[in-house]
């Protein structure tokens, strides 16, 4: 029988023989883990607090034990008087203690330490824990049960099997719908959807929870589905009391779609041609030919280099230009996604001429690569578990160093510096170590194991593990990462933290994609094609007004996201809007911003609007709010007011072209915001050319005025 979970008979009778001893790796330690004892805020941070120091939620169990029974002389533990030891007494508060009473006397916890001490603080080796298993599992509560008890169960390795409740740590993702108890009770206050976080030792679960709170008066007003993407998504809307906005307009569709895809606004004469068209599918067709056009490639190449962090800084001037090339060509081919994680991980070679291997220039040891691979292609953030196992998710730190294992042999001849063209190869008989084991550590994909011979590149199993259609990470990590950039938000959000206590506000969806994902042979284009036809996507931003019992709107797509646009977008579309072409020193005088290959280009407009310098792996380097220096930059920067004023402008052609102040009008709205004026603003803008001295100056007044809209400078 395993010497564990005492503490269940514990609080409802006095010890006795026939109990089993208490154990320290599973009572003691989840007990101190209930407590918050061993947590990040307190004497499970890395520097400890007040000189005491624990590993951080019991991860290593030998530094515990030596630091509460040998550190200090023995003072934490009093065997002969265990009520009278300090570590009870600070706990309970009987002498000062920052963190405050923990826990009382008659508390599980108390009395399992207590118990501990008295029997002599002895370590031992229990059964390793294999899972946990929460009750009821995910569920739909009944409309009047807003509440449920969660029990929790630990199986161990050798079959056994105990009721851990009384010393699991909850916690809920959604405090403010459905908060959690200490002891495991959830009780909704509203109308919502909640993942319940169950955490015992080194075992992490959660269940998720629904409750609906019934309107009567509710009716859900929608769309007619389009695709699947709609079928589930208003469905899931549907279950929560929520409504979709309306179809947006043409004009909105048409300046969203133009952005979403190419980065860039249409021509007044592309504008004109789609809003005049009588076509019934005109939307489905414009989506086919953005797919196809160039500035498609070199946008979504930009949100890859982004991430990727393709800068001079990290590769090299010539590297980073080669890198771009190939990211273009990659996203231009429609390259299958899982052909270009496994060349970006495979990569060797003169970076030069293999630009993939650029990846390792980026990430120079085997922990950055484990840590740039999983959050790029998993969609997991591991950097916790470099320290210590992840405290919100199964991650280990035999995870982390078994990915990184994979890169262990990666090498480089040259300096990062001192050559151009760095080359990436393999050596063998390099090996990282685990600093638990303090032991070579084999390589593990997240718990597969991967049979290697001495000859084979490790890399090359981790591509085959990452991209077999088996694996539950990757395709759903690229769908969300694609969902992000189309909707502005991810199914998963933040869009590479995918863990039990985040999870997908849409599971069935986000599955859905993966599915359509994988049997289109993992190709960007077909899978943008489902989502940009959807409904869901061409909602206007306008949400209804939801019922009093709805759920919270905001993770389930009742509207289009309102974004400001990128430094790249804004100084393309002065451009575009303008017919004035951006200078870019030492680029061919056709180059776009979004077609820069860098990430910090010393340009004073995309430095004002935040274009990253590609330092991080998220999404989170670029500003999504608009910021006064921007606003004020865009009104008063001499670049643009040149472009606006130029005799080569657009304005200027139309004028010496003879072209009355109708025409003018109309095409200046066309080029700026991608629709024709209303018949107000044709009001205002003819009073405001009737003032003006100078016909062509009043004109490009106008065009500047619609420059620092809202609606110019939003993606909505």
């Amino acid at each position: 029988m395993v010497r564990a979970f005492v503490f269940v008979v514990l609080f409802a009778s006095p010890a006795s023989a026939a109990e089993p001893a208490v154990s320290f790796r599973t009572d003691v330690i989840a007990a101190l883990s209930r407590a918050g004892c061993n947590s990040g805020a307190c004497h499970g941070s890395p520097q400890g607090k007040n000189g005491f120091r624990m590993s951080l939620r019991g991860g290593d169990p030998d530094l515990d034990y030596a630091t509460l029974v040998r550190d200090i002389g023995s003072r934490r533990v009093n065997r002969n008087s265990p009520d009278d030891s300090l570590l009870l007494m600070k706990g309970s508060g009987r002498v000062s203690h920052l963190g405050g009473a923990l826990f009382g006397r008659g508390d599980p916890v108390y009395r399992t330490i207590a118990r501990w001490i008295a029997e002599g603080c002895h370590d031992d080796q229990p059964p390793a824990l294999v899972r946990l298993e929460v009750t009821p599992g995910s569920k739909r509560l009944p409309v009047d049960q807003p509440s449920v008890q969660l029990r929790v169960k630990a199986h161990f390795e050798d079959g056994s099997e105990f009721d851990v409740t009384d010393m699991t740590v909850f916690s809920s993702n959604d405090p403010l719908a459905a908060p959690v108890t200490k002891t495991g009770h959830v009780t909704f206050a509203k109308t919502g959807e909640v993942a319940i976080l169950a955490r015992y030792l080194t075992g992490i679960t959660s269940v998720r929870l629904t409750w609906v709170k019934p309107d009567p008066a509710y009716s859900f007003r929608g769309p007619k589905p389009a695709n699947f993407v709609d079928e589930l998504l208003f469905a899931k809307q549907k279950e929560l009391q929520l409504s979709p906005a309306g179809v947006c307009s043409d004009e909105v569709f048409l300046r969203r779609v133009y952005l979403d895809v190419t980065g860039s606004l249409p021509s007044p004469e592309a504008a004109r041609a789609f809003l005049d068209s009588k076509e019934v599918d005109k939307r489905a067709k414009l989506i086919d030919i953005l797919l196809e056009r160039e500035e498609y490639a070199l946008f979504w190449a930009l949100k890859w280099a982004d991430v990727l962090r393709g800068s001079p800084v990290t590769i090299s001037e010539r590297g980073v230009h080669s890198f771009h090339r190939y990211l273009v060509r990659t996203i231009a081919d429609d390259k299958p996604m899982t052909q270009f994680a496994r060349e970006l991980l495979t990569g060797t070679g003169n970076t030069l001429n293999k630009p993939a291997a650029n990846f390792y220039r980026v990430t120079r040891t085997p922990e950055d690569a484990a840590e740039a691979a999983a959050q790029l292609f998993l969609g997991i953030r591991v950097q916790c578990a470099k320290c210590h196992n992840h405290p919100f998710e199964n991650i280990t730190q035999t995870d982390y160093y078994g990915l990184a294992a994979f890169f262990a042999r990666v090498q480089f001849k040259g300096t990062q510096f001192g050559l151009d063209d760095e080359i990436v190869f393999l050596q063998s008989g390099r090996e990282i170590n685990n600093p638990l084991t303090r032991r070579p550590q084999p390589p593990v994909a997240f718990g597969s194991a991967v049979v290697l011979g001495p000859d084979d590149d490790r890399r090359e199993k981790l591509a085959d593990w990452l991209t077999d259609p088996s694996n539950k990470y990757f395709a759903p990590s690229v769908v969300n990462r694609v969902w992000f950039h189309l909707l502005g938000k991810g199914i998963v959000d933040p869009v590479d933290d995918f863990r039990d206590t985040n999870p997908p506000s849409s599971p069935e969806l986000l599955d859905a994609l993966a599915k359509e994902f994988v049997k289109n042979g993992y190709r960007l284009k077909p899978l943008m094609r489902v989502i940009l036809n959807s409904r869901t996507y061409q909602l206007t931003a306008e949400a209804p007004t939801q019922s009093p019992h709805a759920a919270n709107a905001d993770r389930y797509f009742v509207a289009a996201q309102v974004r400001m646009l990128t430094a790249e977008q804004i100084l393309d579309a002065v451009s575009s809007a303008t017919g004035v072409p951006e200078k870019f020193k030492g680029f061919p005088a056709d180059t776009r911003a979004i077609g820069l290959p860098e990430g910090g280009i010393n340009h004073p407009f995309l430095m004002a609007f935040s274009k990253p310098v590609r330092d991080v792996i998220c999404e989170c380097a670029r500003e999504d709010d608009p910021a006064l220096p921007q606003v004020l930059h865009l009104l008063n920067n001499a670049g643009v007011l040149k472009k606006v004023k130029s005799a080569n402008g657009r304005v200027a052609v139309w004028m010496k072209a003879g072209k009355d102040d109708a025409f003018v009008v109309e095409q200046i709205y066309l080029a700026t915001l991608s629709r024709r004026p209303t018949a107000h603003e044709k009001e205002l803008v003819a009073k405001h050319l009737a003032d003006a001295k100078d016909r062509t100056a009043g004109l490009q007044d106008v065009q500047h005025a619609l420059m620092n809209l809202n609606e110019f400078l939003l993606r909505h």
